[in-house]
């Protein structure tokens, strides 16, 4: 039972929802039809590059890619990218990591609140949402996008006022630099989570890290404790 944690904030990609081969197929799918401006010596990402690049980016990954596209064209690669991404979720590439549900359950019994704190765009999450029915497991789902660039502190404000906590009970989940360097702006405790990544150095700059979801909940019990000697 946990005394202190009243809020889970989880982020989407590669933590709730395994999005590895979707966005590399969706990437593979939007880079035809730049094909002859791409230079022959370029060697085009595979999933560890894209992975990597959307721990350092977000989202908008897509648009930091070195593969000598001009800005403008990025900026069209993205576009082209967001179609074909969500093509595919229709198609019913990627799923939901196996055991999320049974965890959300538990926390339910337990009085913990789930929410989705996704670094992602709005159609994207509200997608996912739809075809695995995430409104089932998360109390309050929202994403960066709608709050613009550098939003996740804003979104994380958001979150807990909708839920009506305050920093102390909550505990941001996520693999991302950029979302604990947010929740750390808010005081908010962190937990990096490796499951769904290959390599783990971005789970540095969180205050606990965790590589199984078997070893999720005993990483929340010692944030919880945390927030307690915080508190004391």
């Amino acid at each position: 039972m946990l005394r202190q944690i009243r809020l889970l904030v989880f982020d989407l990609d590669y933590l709730i929802f395994d999005c590895s081969r979707l966005k590399l197929q969706a990437l593979r799918q939007s880079l035809i039809s730049f094909a002859d401006a791409i230079p022959q010596d370029v060697r085009l990402p595979d999933e560890v590059d894209v992975e990597e690049a959307f721990l350092l980016h977000g989202f908008r990954w897509t648009q930091f890619l070195g593969i000598g596209l001009s800005e403008e064209q990025l900026e069209d690669l993205q576009r082209a990218y967001g179609i074909h991404e969500d093509r595919l979720i229709e198609a019913g590439v990627g799923r939901l990591y196996p055991g999320v549900a049974d965890f959300a359950a538990r926390c339910r019994q337990e009085g913990v609140a789930l929410a989705l704190g996704a670094d992602a765009r709005r159609d994207y999450m509200l997608a996912i949402s739809d075809r695995h029915q995430l409104e089932s497991l998360f109390g309050v789902s929202l994403c960066t996008e709608e709050f613009g660039v550098g939003s996740g502190d804003e979104m994380l404000e958001e979150i807990m006022r909708y839920s009506e906590v305050n920093p102390s009970e909550t505990l941001v989940l996520s693999t991302r630099p950029g979302l604990f360097e947010s929740a750390h702006n808010l005081d908010i405790l962190t937990a990096g989570c490796g499951w769904g990544i290959r390599r783990h150095d971005a789970l540095q700059d969180a205050d606990l890290q965790t590589y199984t979801m078997a070893q999720l909940y005993p990483t929340i019990q010692k944030a919880d404790e945390l927030a307690g000697q915080y508190l004391s």
